[in-house]
């Protein structure tokens, strides 16, 4: 029999409401929402969102501030399409029925965007190219780099080409294209490998997750409703009213960007409480964030009470640690080159996202010895007919994928066994930053400050890697190990998988157009993004937070190959620690249905994501708590269509300010940062 992990004891949502089933699922043969249409406009609409991602990201954040238009987790310019999609789609239903697309259609086109263009922001593209470049453009006699570490890298992982950097940062230059070849070549097919991994994972996943763990994909609601077909959420008068606001606060935040006369009203985090704290120790709270984004508290309302609760009680928590360490100077004994110091927050963090994957899938090993004797054929095994791909095709495609992102490593000078390490430990964060993702909704999915690549050199020490090893590890934080995880298709795929359940989309249909347009998109989005950046120049008129990214790696890598760093205790004690909380948070809720904390709420509070949003998840958690109690679960439902009106109404107003801004260049209020 499956044990199944985390239960809610939540009954607001449906999912929590109702009993896991382990039937058969419904059949997906039917093309339904994967027609031709479907599949071009999102085609087409991906590559407008990469050139919309792009110019919002890397030529106005410099000069006029943008909303993100990829990296919250529904996403900005993803969802503004479907809105515009949908409305679009009414007035054809109205007058040409017959040519209107329906529901699943529409889905189609979203998640075709919503996979894609996910890749092309920060935490990938935006992340990786500038690494690319950065190792020969930055190199001086100062540093030493050349000496250092220049002779470890392969040509067709770094651009070394003097005209091709000089067009890069200084911009009103033509793409040398075939100067930059074997450079896409090499991260456009890491980066498939990565997508396709991930795709292989929510395959083989989906059923445990979707089926019978019901998990509650907050996430979902907002693009389901407005996939509906007689799409009622346009007809619900408290959803426009919720909408009106955010929207407002929007539109006026820009309009007193660009007239001061205009009150300025800031929903952001950047009200810090405790700043001005002097006395120990409770100068350690500092910072202690402010905020109000509405698509926060929207979202954060669609999950359950325990779950809100566990992210902002634990995230206080936090502060009461920092605060103790402060009160009885707990680091005044650690001496020399120690670097991590109570209470280890980053490193709980590391230790809770090890344990949310790797106890979560002990625990469901019933289910996945289920698939194993679906994939080795044996009897007793799942069926597998309407899954994304078969299990064995899955199985079978995870490991190629992996084999290639490992190869790839091999091929650039590192060890075979630190190349394994490093990508199975990349997809075990993912997984675990995936898991939050579906049970919380959080807005930015960033990890632990103890990154993957932390974790190898900073914890572990760097007395197992050879300099070769650690060059390699430096191009590879911001594809695979690093904390901003905002832009990795995981939780995106599994949102797909989950939606198209429910408009009754071919789950293997839509694999297939995911594939599609990852493939096509991520070739279009690097070719925009080099372009623009040769247009305007990285160190000329770009956002300049983007391209110092380029440099972080090189920095860090320069000083562990000076200074190497002994495996360290009191880290591995942090990451225990983290592990073993998280542990029995995960057992207490297994078998104590009662217990009212939830593990993801301490994994997600030793995280940034919560330094900028505990206050909204106070905010919803207090105004749900109130509602179920004093109206129960038919006011708990009349009030949705209000939080998902927040949450549209301040994704559009992000989008709509940051695209009115591209064609205007008036400065933009971004809703999110």
């Amino acid at each position: 029999m499956t044990t199944t992990p985390i239960p809610s004891n939540d009954t607001s949502t449906p999912e929590a409401a109702t009993p896991p089933p382990d039937a058969k699922p419904v059949s997906r043969t039917a093309a339904m929402g994967v027609t031709l249409r479907s599949v071009l406009l999102g085609l087409l609409f991906t590559i407008a969102a990469d050139l919309w991602i792009h110019y919002a990201e890397l030529i106005m954040g410099g000069r006029q501030g943008h909303t993100a238009i990829a990296a919250t987790s529904t996403p900005v310019g993803s969802f503004t399409i479907l809105f515009v999609l949908t409305g679009i789609n009414l007035l054809t239903r109205a007058i040409l029925p017959r040519i209107a697309m329906t529901g699943a259609e529409l889905l189609v086109v979203y998640v075709m965007v919503t996979t894609s263009a996910v890749l092309s922001s920060s935490g990938q593209l935006h992340f990786i190219m500038p690494t690319v470049v950065a190792a020969w453009h930055y190199a001086s006699d100062a540093n030493g780099w050349a000496s250092l570490f220049h002779r470890f890298v392969p040509h067709w992982m770094a651009q070394t080409d003097p005209v091709a950097l000089k067009g890069f940062y200084e911009g009103k230059a033509d793409v040398a294209w075939g100067l930059w070849l074997p450079q896409m070549g090499t991260w456009i097919t890491f980066m498939l490998a990565l997508a396709f991994a991930s795709l292989c994972i929510a395959s083989l996943l989906r059923r445990s997750w979707v089926d019978r763990e019901r998990l509650s994909f907050p996430t979902v609601a907002l693009p389901l409703a407005l996939c509906e077909d007689k799409v009622p959420i346009f007809k619900n008068a408290l959803f426009w009213f919720g909408a009106a606001v955010p929207f407002a606060f929007a539109v006026m935040n820009t309009v007193a960007l660009n007239a001061p006369a205009v009150p300025y009203v800031s929903l952001r985090a950047d009200t810090n409480i405790a700043q001005n704290i002097a006395d120990t120790p409770w100068n350690a709270l500092n910072p202690l964030n402010l905020s109000f984004y509405p698509f926060v508290i929207g979202i954060a309302y669609l999950i359950p009470v325990d779950v809100t609760f566990s992210s902002w009680f634990f995230y206080l928590v936090t502060k009461g640690e920092r605060v103790f360490g402060a009160a009885f100077n707990i680091d005044a004994s650690i001496t020399g080159a120690q670097r991590a110091t109570f209470p280890y927050i980053g490193h709980q963090g590391a230790g809770a996202f090890l344990a949310l994957t790797i106890v979560t899938l002990w625990l469901n090993r019933g289910y996945l010895k289920e698939v194993a004797k679906s994939i080795f054929r044996e009897p007793g095994g799942l069926d597998d007919t309407d899954e994304p791909l078969t299990y064995r095709a899955a199985a079978i495609g995870l490991l190629c994928a992996m084999g290639v992102m490992i190869g790839v490593c091999v091929a650039a000078g590192m060890q075979p066994i630190i190349a394994v390490v490093l990508i199975v430990l990349a997809l075990t964060y993912m997984i675990a930053a995936t898991r939050i993702r579906a049970e919380t909704g959080n807005a930015w999915l960033f990890g632990p400050e103890v990154d993957v690549n932390a974790l190898m050199t900073r914890t572990l020490g760097t007395g197992f890697l050879t300099p070769s090893d650690l060059t390699v590890l430096a191009f590879m934080r911001p594809a695979v190990g690093n904390f901003d995880m905002r832009c990795m298709p995981m939780p995106h795929h599994f949102d797909a998988f989950k939606m198209a359940d429910a408009v009754g989309v071919s789950r293997r249909r839509l694999f297939g157009a995911i594939c599609l347009g990852t493939v096509l998109g991520l070739i279009a989005s690097f070719a925009i993004a080099l372009t623009l950046w040769h247009l305007y120049g990285a160190e000329a008129k770009a956002e300049p937070w983007r391209t110092s990214q380029g440099r972080v790696p090189f920095d860090n890598l320069a000083a562990l190959l000076r200074n190497p760093v002994k495996t360290d205790i009191f880290a591995l004690g942090g990451i225990a620690t983290g592990f073993l909380v998280t542990t029995g948070l995960i057992l207490m809720r297994t078998y104590f249905v009662w217990w009212p904390l939830h593990p993801v709420g301490y994994a997600i509070a030793n995280t940034g994501t919560m330094q900028s949003t505990w206050l909204p998840f106070f905010i919803a958690w207090l105004l749900k708590v109130l509602v179920l109690r004093y109206g129960g679960q038919p006011m708990y439902k009349m009030f949705i269509p209000f939080f998902l009106g927040l949450i549209a109404g301040d994704l559009l107003g992000g989008g709509f300010t940051t695209l009115f801004g591209a064609f205007t260049g008036i400065s933009v209020y971004p809703i999110n940062w």
